[in-house]
């Protein structure tokens, strides 16, 4: 229990002397270090002191309060510094190239009919055919001009900022990779059956999970060593966002959609960490700011 310094301190035949296991210039801060010797469940005292209040406790009981205390403090000298990311150009020449060749595959489609059913994502064919260059190719079909409209509208915002956060080249085949992953993810978890997939989407879903995987790792880094309450919220914008736009309708792949987005995440936790890890070492002072 904590006793705070209206509350008599035990006399000789209770305990033995009190040691002070701290000082902190505000009651405010003595009682935020008595919590953690409570959190230990051990009894502790605040008293004024010359340097303002002290947390006192059993002498036998100092030594783990005092590494405790240590702990807090590293603990909390982490929350207050957090990475700020850099900044990336958006790539807008490699946005317009992409939009490009989907439209072209797609005027091909249009004219060649046996083409979509030659490159598509399909189980049987990947498992049974060792066609295994399906899952990226399918990123490139459309199934028709409304279909190849949303990719391009909606991918575009997620692509741009996945290029803005982890830098043009590396998000951009990322992105690719990650649409990849999940249409041979998703393929092979439907196989025997008879299963066939198109459309750039999964590669739409993978940015976002790349922004997802960033954004979480940037929180993992300001977190408490106890505590991952700051991990939630770019996980819950990141399915949110995913539910927003990626279920819904007949013949919407939400499966394709989850899996992309779930290879995202873990390729934005793994480029993010080269991220920040390159700029630390192009100029570690810029990076670290006080939160």
């Amino acid at each position: 229990m904590i006793r705070r310094m209206e509350e008599p301190l035990p006399d000789e035949s209770e305990a033995p002397a009190l040691v002070a296991v701290g000082e902190w210039p505000s009651f405010i801060e003595a009682d935020e270090h008595a919590l953690v010797a409570l959190a230990m469940n051990r009894e502790c005292w605040i008293l004024p002191s010359p340097e303002g209040f002290a947390v006192l406790a059993d002498p036998d009981d100092a030594p783990a309060i005092r590494r405790e205390f240590s702990l807090y403090a590293a603990e909390q000298s982490e929350r207050r510094e957090r990475i700020e990311p850099p900044l990336f150009p958006a790539g807008i020449e490699l946005m317009l190239l992409w939009i490009i060749a989907l439209t072209a595959v797609f005027l091909v489609q249009e004219r060649y009919p046996g083409f979509t059913d030659r490159f598509c994502n399909s189980s049987r064919a990947m498992v049974e055919g060792g066609e295994w260059w399906r899952p990226f190719t399918a990123l490139f079909l459309h199934a028709d001009a409304g279909h190849l409209l949303s990719n391009i509208g909606i991918g575009g915002i997620f692509c741009v900022m996945a290029a803005h956060t982890l830098g043009l080249w590396r998000a951009w085949l990322l992105i690719l990779a990650s649409g990849t992953l999940g249409n041979a993810i998703n393929a092979w978890a439907r196989f025997p059956g008879d299963f066939a997939s198109l459309g750039a989407s999964t590669a739409t879903f993978g940015a976002l999970g790349l922004l997802t995987g960033a954004a979480t790792m940037n929180a993992w880094k300001s977190r408490s060593y106890r505590e991952l309450r700051p991990l939630i919220a770019p996980v819950f914008v990141g399915l949110t966002m995913l539910g927003m736009y990626g279920v819904g309708g007949e013949q919407t792949d939400v499966a394709g959609h989850f899996a992309g987005w779930s290879c995202g995440v873990l390729l934005g936790i793994l480029a993010w960490r080269k991220t920040i890890a390159e700029s630390l070492s192009r100029d570690p002072a810029r990076s670290l700011v006080s939160s």
